[in-house]
């Protein structure tokens, strides 16, 4: 899944020039042969055929165009910064704090959840912290604006307009009032900033109350953590480490590559681990930035993560934020 952080830091091009490994093509260009309210009237005689109540249909007439979302999406902070600009903007002293602070405060709740679905607490916590620091910054766009505007665009239609009915089909059903539908400008919301269709898989009623509420804390943390579960999270596994090594092109292509390789293997070519791991674990290596300045081997609860926000920054900083925790 890809889980968009909401946070938009638009740089100069002065800022931004150093390429990532996370870089997408975002040059589009499309030329709308409808107009806004032409598009929707279509889109409402087709959703008609799809048995939306008219009532759901009637809430498209009230849905305007948000030219800033589209900025946004050419402008995404992963595919710009360097990974050490990245790093050093989501964690630093304060976030450390914070996430041991928030960890303290949330124990019971946390281990509970750590024990049902069998995840690490750590990794739950940092990421409720990387994605709206432990629920203060969920995200003030309307859902349903950014998702139908991304699909007018056109540059990921398909996708955002799969999104946008999944959206209506959450209101359909009663989880959330539609004023208070409100996220990211990807249309990604709730503690845990869950897209629609990640909702409909992996969210549930933790607190019994008969409506699904990423907006409350254990219903979203628990959402989380369930969707670890489903799609492979193993308690068993150490996330990995930052390691030193002398680059060759051969090791750039199994990073490339993404091969994993035995832990033999890795010390074979000169690597000495911190941590302790099982002699047959598998590791791979990732180099977030072209300028290959750092170097991490990872288990395969990295690609946990990466199916969570497929950004190699985004997965390496949840890591390294959890380890910062102190049990």
């Amino acid at each position: 899944m890809k889980i968009i952080c909401f946070l938009i830091l638009i740089f100069t091009h002065q800022l931004v020039s150093s390429k990532s490994n996370d870089s997408p093509n975002l040059d589009f260009k499309k030329v709308q042969s409808q107009s806004w309210n032409e598009w929707k009237k279509d889109l409402k005689k087709t959703l008609k055929k799809e048995n939306f109540m008219d009532s759901t249909l009637d809430l498209l007439d009230e849905i305007n165009f948000n030219p800033k979302v589209i900025e946004y999406d050419r402008k995404q902070p992963e595919f710009k910064l360097t990974f050490e600009k990245y790093l050093q903007r989501n964690i630093n002293e304060q976030k450390k704090k914070d996430i041991n602070k928030i960890y303290k405060q949330n124990k019971e709740l946390l281990l509970l959840l750590s024990e049902k679905f069998k995840v690490n607490p750590t990794i739950l916590v940092s990421l409720w912290g990387i994605e709206t620091s432990f629920g203060k910054h969920i995200g003030k766009l309307d859902i349903l604006s950014s998702l139908l505007s991304l699909a007018y665009d056109g540059r990921r239609q398909k996708f955002f307009m799969k999104e946008f009915k999944l959206a209506l089909k959450i209101l359909e059903e009663g989880h959330v009032s539609p004023k208070d539908f409100k996220g990211s400008w990807a249309g990604a919301f709730g503690q845990t900033q869950f897209m629609p269709s990640t909702f409909h898989k992996f969210a549930i009623d933790f607190d019994n109350d008969k409506k699904i509420n990423l907006f409350k804390k254990s219903d979203a943390l628990a959402s989380g953590a369930n969707y670890l579960n489903q799609v492979g999270w193993n308690n068993n596994l150490l996330w990995g480490e930052e390691v030193k090594i002398i680059i060759t092109d051969k090791l750039k292509n199994l990073s490339k590559k993404k091969k994993y390789k035995t832990k033999k293997f890795w010390e074979k070519n000169g690597i000495s681990f911190k941590n302790n791991y099982n002699e047959r674990v598998q590791m791979r290596l990732v180099i977030p930035d072209l300028e290959g300045k750092q170097f991490f081997l990872v288990t395969k609860n990295f690609d946990v993560i990466l199916d969570w926000n497929r950004s190699n920054y985004f997965a390496l900083t949840v890591f390294l934020l959890s380890d910062e925790v102190i049990k």
